[in-house]
């Protein structure tokens, strides 16, 4: 008899499909309400990429990150709460057209959000080397069970560098050679070295970075550059004797400073390096005569510090073709890329995204301290003739890489046809 009663009950219809036509409403409105708040945080990380692309000192720019790192966890409760529970209660059965009005440009505002994320993603997903990068090869180096050691040290952050999954310790050594149509014919095979924020800062051993600048080394590069961001913290400044102070090129060492240098005793820091050896390409474009023509050199470290490059010989206040053979620029941020690509640059070498250090499947990275996002985050990028390397670095003020490895880069430059040169 009870058996009979219970089967009654299931074969109920009116009433099972009405319970699961309200169920599989609230299940969708919940999505929707979670795709709102996904939009809601992404808007509010365009802000904080943004700002952190500016010239603000650390201070005032944690301030700002907490405050809106707040309102990001904060927005999906009120928003579930409210639109979900009560206004006007989508999930217990309310109607998305009785929303109160003042609600609907913001959630309009976090669909806008959630689309421009989903734009990233396909963007990232979408990526491929420009065609100037024809080859591509990459080692990785263990570099704890290289030293066998412990390399956490106790800086800012420690903490971090134990994470699980976190490849802060597994560097990738990547070569990539570049076919570019202004190198001359008797500088085919030039190869550079690209090593950006190494960000000394304690939490990550001294004998981490001495191992990585020894490796470099044995590339044995015709020129190295290092593209900025060395000093978090300055007492560890005396690191540079036997990290990147030993380091050899035939052509030279050149190196201009990054925002987290500024943020220190930038001074200090500059003499460091040239005391060492090392050139300041921040100061003046530095010309470099190799094989019978001219390489010239040209650093920025703007919007934090000095001012962007002049290269170029004016006559009656029209630009001119450069006297170079060959526009090289550094540039710690790729933020400059685009007013390289108007100067005529052949070549421009950057760093600080750091490639977003954490990567999301399928949508990649989130933050990026640019002005454009995350769409320069680390890889190669051309426009007209002028190529974009961004450098994922070494390390970073918070020692956390999750899918997102740290680079040193080997670059090597190839006419673009050789028949023809």
């Amino acid at each position: 008899m009870i058996r009979l009663q219970y089967d009654a009950y299931l074969s109920f219809d009116p009433f099972s499909a009405k319970c699961s036509k309200i169920f599989m409403e609230a299940i969708a409105n919940g999505m929707i309400l979670l795709m709102l708040s996904i939009g809601h945080a992404e808007l509010w990380i365009m802000v904080i990429n943004r700002t952190h692309a500016l010239p603000i000192h650390d201070t005032t720019l944690k301030r700002l990150r907490h405050v809106l790192e707040l309102v990001i966890v904060l927005f999906p409760i009120v928003l579930f709460l409210s639109v979900g529970l009560y206004d006007p209660g989508v999930l217990v059965g309310g109607v998305w057209s009785q929303l109160s009005f003042w609600w609907k440009p913001v959630l309009l505002l976090c669909t806008l959000g959630f689309l421009g994320l989903m734009y990233s993603a396909f963007r990232h997903l979408l990526y491929k080397p420009p065609r100037q990068q024809t080859e591509t090869q990459s080692e990785l180096i263990q570099m704890r069970e290289r030293l066998n050691q412990d390399l956490i040290g106790e800086g800012p952050y420690h903490y971090l560098a134990g994470l699980p999954l976190n490849q802060i310790f597994s560097v990738e050594f990547t070569r990539k050679t570049f076919q570019l149509p202004r190198l001359p014919a008797n500088w085919d095979g030039l190869t550079i070295l690209h090593v950006s924020d190494l960000h000394f800062s304690g939490t990550l051993k001294r004998e981490y970075f001495v191992e990585l600048c020894r490796i470099a080394q044995e590339t044995e590069p015709d020129l190295i550059i290092f593209a900025g961001d060395l000093i978090d913290e300055m007492k560890c400044l005396g690191w540079l004797d036997d990290t990147l102070g030993p380091m050899q090129a035939p052509l030279g060492r050149f190196f201009i400073l990054g925002n987290h240098d500024w943020n220190q005793e930038s001074l200090q820091i500059r003499q460091a390096l040239e005391d060492t050896g090392w050139i300041d390409l921040s100061v003046e474009p530095f010309q470099l005569q190799y094989a019978g023509k001219i390489l010239q050199l040209a650093g920025t470290e703007a919007p934090w510090m000095g001012t962007l490059p002049e290269i170029r010989q004016t006559t009656t206040g029209v630009s001119s073709e450069p006297e170079s053979d060959f526009l090289l620029l550094v540039s710690h941020t790729p933020d400059n890329f685009h007013w390289a690509v108007r100067e005529g640059y052949d070549l421009v070498l950057s760093g600080h995204t750091h490639g977003g250090q954490v990567r999301f499947p399928v949508i990649g990275p989130v933050f990026a301290p640019s002005l454009h996002g995350t769409r320069y985050t680390s890889g190669t990028f051309a426009r007209g003739s002028t190529l974009l390397h961004v450098s994922r670095g070494v390390s970073g003020i918070h020692p956390l890489r999750w899918f997102c490895r740290p680079e040193i880069s080997l670059l090597t430059l190839h006419i673009t046809d050789k028949a023809a040169r």
